[in-house]
């Protein structure tokens, strides 16, 4: 337990520091925080869009698919805030800079995570929250203590996922010297997971269910919050959770293993 709460003290740390950080240079958060509307609205508008004038897509209506897509983007900027740090693995371990967290007492990946926050990145989390509760007004989903314990389950499996998958290929960067541009790839192959992926062939769903399982992100809750899909996706949420948390950690403690500095 004391272990804990000294983890717990130093997780709390590295967001009082966020939050000085943020403060400290006001003009920049305040570009970040417009700049990440305008990419979510961006991409908001486009799959609206689509939708729209397909009357559609795959099934899915434009409210359900506003549900589904706010869902995904919750995730994200809850990934963003908190966990987006998997992302300076490259420049930890190319620069060297991992020697500095190798000699602290303190877990090496809370380091990791607990050395870079985005606090800004909660607007874009308050927005697309309002717009999951609108939507979800829409579908009719009423209000009940199984939704609230769902969208719990939803959220840290999803969160979970997300991360777990993109700390998997920017572990990459303890072995090759451009990890990170396959960990960018797989980033950009998620943005499928923002539209309705039964209405793509059978390869890709099979791809984002089992190799890369975004569709549990967003998709498979959002089919289960609108009758598309059974009782299955609340086992595997956490199944694939588990799954990609137990890859992620292999990867990480291999990697963090076999690491040994710049050689400068």
């Amino acid at each position: 337990m004391k272990r804990l709460a000294y983890y717990l003290r130093l997780w709390m740390g590295y967001q009082r520091m966020g939050v000085v950080e943020m403060t400290q240079y006001p003009a920049d958060t305040v570009i970040l925080v417009i700049s990440l509307i305008l990419r979510e609205a961006a991409g908001f508008i486009g799959v609206l869009a689509i939708a729209y004038a397909a009357g559609g897509l795959g099934g899915w209506d434009v409210y359900e698919i506003c549900l589904m897509f706010s869902m995904c983007a919750l995730i994200e900027s809850l990934s963003q805030t908190f966990f987006d740090n998997v992302w300076g693995i490259s420049h930890l371990v190319h620069e060297g800079r991992l020697d500095v967290l190798l000699v602290r007492p303190a877990p090496l990946f809370l380091q990791v995570l607990g050395d870079v926050t985005h606090y800004p990145a909660l607007i874009s989390m308050v927005i697309y929250g309002g717009v999951m509760v609108y939507a979800m007004a829409h579908v009719g989903i009423g209000l009940s203590a199984g939704l609230l314990l769902f969208l719990a389950e939803y959220l840290i499996c999803g969160i979970v996922v997300n991360t777990g998958i993109y700390t998997i290929f920017n572990c990459l960067n303890f072995w090759i010297i451009q990890g990170e541009d396959v960990a960018v790839l797989v980033q950009t192959c998620r943005e499928f997971a923002k539209y309705p992926i039964g209405a793509f062939p059978g390869v890709i769903r099979t791809i984002f269910t089992y190799v890369l399982p975004f569709g549990f992100v967003a998709y498979y809750p959002a089919a289960y919050l609108t009758g598309k899909a059974g009782n299955w996706v609340l086992a595997g949420l956490p199944l694939s959770a588990a799954a990609v948390f137990a890859v992620a950690a292999v990867f990480w403690q291999m990697g963090s293993r076999t690491y040994d500095s710049t050689g400068t």
